[in-house]
């Protein structure tokens, strides 16, 4: 047997006869059902209205803290920046008003002087090792050439049995030996500073003989200088480096 389906037309016209009759006979109920529908769709609206606005405000808020932490960075930088270059100035100055035999080291020559009073005693050539962060998180260190004003700690001669970094050997892509006490590593002459930084001299053996490579955060000198000076080098003696 065929069945007989309506014409959608004829589907929507029930409907909106339904519709009629239910509001007839539930007058109430149909206003309260439209009222409902109506203060949904209000509802959606504003809910839609404030995430927009919602989102709008977000992204300023982010852009504006972007860009505070942007000056607060740039203020921060420059601090440092002004803290370096005065903690570098003090040190010339004072450099040139010290009375006892000390070290003043200018970067920007390359050159390390024996003074005292600001008389030069010997002038000798130097190479700093560069910036760089060393070692591996959460471990790692960041090395930079030593400024302003340090002391020596101690000074050591080739006997001395330096235990060799590990990230030296990585920095010069060696393999790591089990025993990292290197016999001489230092070279022939070695200054220890209060900051951890050292001066060195060009060693026989050892993953620092290597004419191309400085330590980070460190200085080279020949030995022939170091060895000159040797005699008056001692624990607590000044260095300015400027």
């Amino acid at each position: 047997m065929t069945e007989f389906h309506s014409p959608p037309h004829v589907k929507k016209a029930s409907t909106f006869l339904r519709w009629r009759e239910l509001r007839a006979a539930y007058p109430r109920a149909a206003y309260s059902v439209a009222l409902v529908v109506v203060l949904l769709l209000v509802a959606d609206a504003v809910i839609v209205g404030a995430r927009i606005k919602y989102g709008t405000e977000l992204a300023r808020m982010r852009s504006a803290m972007t860009a505070a932490e942007e000056r607060r960075v740039d203020a921060i930088e420059a601090a440092e920046e002004n803290r370096l270059a005065m903690a570098v100035e003090l040190a010339r100055r004072e450099a040139l008003g010290d009375r006892e035999l000390h070290l003043s080291v200018d970067a920007a020559k390359g050159i390390m002087c024996l003074e005292r009073e600001g008389a030069l005693l010997r002038e000798m050539s130097v190479r700093f090792g560069p910036e760089a962060t060393v070692g591996s998180r959460p471990d790692a260190v960041h090395l930079a050439p030593p400024r302003g004003k340090r002391t020596v700690t101690r000074v050591v001669d080739g006997s001395f049995r330096w235990s060799v970094p590990e990230w030296v050997f990585r920095q010069r892509r060696l393999p790591v030996p089990g025993d990292r006490l290197v016999d001489g590593a230092l070279g022939p002459v070695a200054i220890f500073l209060d900051s951890g930084a050292v001066i060195y001299s060009m060693p026989a053996t050892g993953p620092l003989n290597d004419a191309a490579y400085v330590m980070p955060g460190s200085l080279r000198a020949e030995a022939a200088d170091l060895q000159a000076i040797r005699a008056n080098l001692q624990p607590g003696m000044a260095l300015y480096f400027h």
